[in-house]
């Protein structure tokens, strides 16, 4: 006698696609709970398991809105079945009363904590914060926000640095442009490396450039350490302890003049100390 074929059985169909669903759901939730801000994703080319932080993204959003709509469907075709199986948790759940006023509390209470953002509740969105801003340390300094998705006209506009410029700045780290019409995400992906890497290439040509003002003497002496420090991108604490190295005392809001003056250097002297040129 043959086998009779099974019938499709849309019920399980159903509760896989649930299923599935909300471990998409569930697993996308929590990477997204700890993946960095979109401008170091972006810029960084972060992923995990092959994805994108803009992937993970679609895949939350989407599967959120197939277990709804699949949960939605299953309410509408078995209404009278789980209303019927509500009302008679909610004649059982009427026999408990001390359970069910405590449970009402606590969820009360949970609620409350999380709108006034107090301990634990608030920790557990810290601790959100905590693995997003950990990113910051390992990100590059990204000059302008989204700006992988700039083309490279549009970033030289925007940076204020020649075109010319900074396509040689690629290419002395060895990064092929075919095309100015190019964003900097497809020139990085050209080139097997993440925009991060193209935006710090731009940033030593901009020191560069700014080193070689100042070594021309014009107006730095008037400047302080701070101020030079902040225009160059060094550190502070390294530039004074380079010049203490070499026996020249000098503070944050010290003026080059001044300094070279005690020292009995030039101001362009200093310069090449604390930009550690001077050995």
């Amino acid at each position: 006698m043959a086998k009779k074929n099974k019938k499709f059985s849309w019920r399980g169909w159903t509760t896989f696609v649930v299923t599935i669903s909300f471990i998409l759901d569930t697993l996308s939730g929590i990477i997204l709970y700890i993946a960095p801000p979109g401008r170091i994703a972006n810029s960084t080319n972060w992923k995990v398991w092959g994805l994108s932080k803009g992937e993970w993204e679609a895949v939350h959003t989407i599967f959120g809105y197939v277990l709804l709509i699949i949960v939605a469907l299953h309410l509408y075709y078995n209404w009278k079945v789980f209303w019927n199986w509500i009302w008679s948790k909610i004649q059982k759940a009427l026999n408990l009363k001390w359970e069910l006023l405590t449970s009402s509390i606590v969820c009360l209470l949970i609620l409350l904590g999380t709108l006034w953002n107090i301990p634990p509740f608030s920790s557990t969105m810290e601790l959100g914060d905590y693995f997003k801003d950990s990113w910051e340390e390992a990100k590059a300094d990204v000059p302008l926000a989204h700006a992988e998705l700039l083309s490279l006209e549009e970033f030289a506009s925007k940076t204020g640095l020649p075109m010319d410029q900074i396509i040689e700045a690629f290419k002395a780290k060895g990064y092929q442009v075919a095309d100015k019409k190019q964003t900097l995400r497809e020139i990085a992906k050209a080139n097997g490396v993440s925009p991060a890497v193209l935006y710090e290439a731009v940033k030593a040509e901009r020191a560069k450039q700014k080193a070689q003002k100042y070594g021309s003497g014009s107006g730095m002496g008037r400047k302080t350490i701070k101020a030079v420090c902040a225009e160059l991108g060094l550190s502070v604490d390294e530039a004074i302890s380079r010049l203490e190295k070499k026996g020249i005392s000098a503070s944050s809001g010290d003026r080059f003049k001044d300094i070279a003056s005690r020292a009995g250097k030039t101001p362009v002297d200093i310069l090449n100390i604390i930009q550690g040129k001077e050995q």
